[in-house]
């Protein structure tokens, strides 16, 4: 099987910590950003978060590429709690550092726990795997929902995540 996770582009209202609240669309730049990401690229079928960032592109590759495309809720973003709409800057660089190295211990108030984010981000990728076995899955999500991916496919432990980097668009190809 390959797996492909692609990460949406830039959103409208810069960088931030939107987690599951904060919904903006793509730029222009955005779109463009996933559309040179993917081009050339063919999947047999398209998983996709429900947010508007990454459904809306899910969307139209579904369309114009003739490719069965289906929407999870739990591949949305984990929830951020206080931070969610605020910049890095806005919450403090030193305590988002400290988040990154140790985010159960240091998650936002009110935030998602992160091994719940994690069982639920890994129930609905077992599922999507064992569903669609022999064929080529694109998963469109965010740089949480990748980062758990990625540390389960690479067997690191979950509170290393934040040490993967996903930058917007990207697009990594897994053989599993």
């Amino acid at each position: 099987m390959t797996l492909n996770l692609l990460r949406h582009g830039e959103p409208e209202g810069g960088r931030l910590y939107r987690g599951n609240l904060v919904d903006n669309p793509l730029t222009e730049k955005g779109w463009q950003q996933m559309l040179t990401s993917t081009a050339g690229k063919q999947w047999d079928f398209i998983a996709t978060s429900p947010m508007i960032r990454c459904r809306a592109f899910a969307q139209h590759l579904s369309q114009t590429q003739n490719i069965e495309m289906k929407i999870f809720e739990q591949l949305e973003e984990i929830g951020f709690g206080d931070w969610q709409g605020r910049s890095a800057q806005e919450i403090g660089q030193k305590i988002v550092e400290e988040f990154k190295q140790n985010p159960i211990k240091n998650r936002p108030k009110g935030a998602e726990n992160l091994l719940n984010f994690q069982k639920r981000v890994l129930s609905v990728f077992k599922k999507i795997i064992r569903i669609k076995n022999n064929q080529s899955v694109l998963i469109i999500a965010h740089a949480g929902v990748i980062r758990v991916i990625k540390s389960h496919l690479l067997n690191l432990p979950i509170e290393k995540m934040f040490t993967i980097k996903v930058i917007s668009a990207s697009c990594e190809r897994f053989k599993l």
